[in-house]
Formats: structure tokens, sequence, C-alpha cells
């Protein structure tokens, strides 16, 4: 009986359910991370001096897709390219973050947010709203963007693609 019992405990000690992961502090590493690449695209736009290829190569996931607010879905290769197009031609950038919401779990979570950009396009201003969702997913102890999608309103659709005059 001795040795039923002691079986029994060993058992028991083995199951032991280890605690639940608190995920808050992979939440607010998230969060600050998604803050450390805006940070580093305003710098980008503005003095140069990065290169934002390597700076999404630090933040985006290598099979990464970003599907873009008109609908259609690229890799991040292309939203790279379009980039490097882009940074010349933009002037006086700025961006805010708004309504950040993260969740993990495990090695998987999201980050939504809502980015507001304002800068000069070839001399003219725009103002975007951005609303974001990145599907993150941590490889070898990082974190990185595994999925980008973003939406819009229609002001900030009509500044990319202004309605053509009907003949």
């Amino acid at each position: 009986m001795k040795n039923l019992f002691l079986v029994f405990a060993v058992t028991l000690l083995g199951c032991e359910s280890k605690p639940q992961t608190d995920f808050a502090q992979d939440e607010d590493y998230i969060k600050n991370q998604i803050v450390e690449f805006h940070r580093l695209l305003k710098k980008a736009y503005n003095s140069g001096g990065i290169d934002t290829d390597s700076l999404y190569d630090a933040f985006f996931s290598r099979g990464c897709y970003y599907v873009a607010p008109w609908g259609t879905s690229e890799p991040i290769d292309s939203t790279k390219s379009r980039l490097r197009g882009a940074v010349a031609r933009i002037k006086n950038y700025d961006n805010r973050l708004e309504i950040m919401s993260t969740k993990v779990f495990g090695d998987g979570g999201y980050i939504f947010f809502v980015l507001r950009q304002e800068y000069l396009l070839d001399g003219k201003p725009r103002e975007e709203y951005l609303p974001t969702t990145f599907v993150m997913e941590r490889k070898e102890g990082n974190w990185l963007v595994a999925h980008a999608q973003r939406s819009t309103d229609a002001e900030t659709m009509m500044q990319w693609f202004p309605p053509q005059a009907v003949k």
C-alpha cells in the first residue's frame, strides 16, 4: 500500500500543472516594438540615414504579406520597393498611433492600432487614417509581423485615388 501511495504521489507531482504564463510582458513588448518601428519610419522619411529595407527586415517576417487598404495583397518585398520609391517624394512626415490593443497566445498574437499619418507628397498635403492589424509571431525569441492588414476611410482613399471626371 505504501508503494502504491508513493507511485501515486510521484505521478501527481509529475502532472503538476504549470502556472499560466503571464502574457502581459509580451503584449507590452509588442506595443513598444510597433511604436519603435513607426518612430524609425518617421526618421527615415524626414532625415534619412536609415535603410528602409533593413528596417522592415528587422520588424517583419520574411514571408509576411501586406493587405493594403485598397484591397491588394502583396509580399513584404513589394511593400519595401514601394517605400523606396516614395521616400524621396515625401516631406514633413509625422505619424501617431492610437487605440493600441494587443493579445498574445503563446508564440503568436496580434496588435490592432490606428495609424494617423500626415505628410507632403510631391508638395501636396496628405492626412491618412489607417486602422491596422498586425499578426505577430515569435521566432527565435523575437516578435515579428507575420501578416499586416490596413483599411481606411473614404477621405483617405480619395487622396490616393481621386475621382475621375466623367465626360
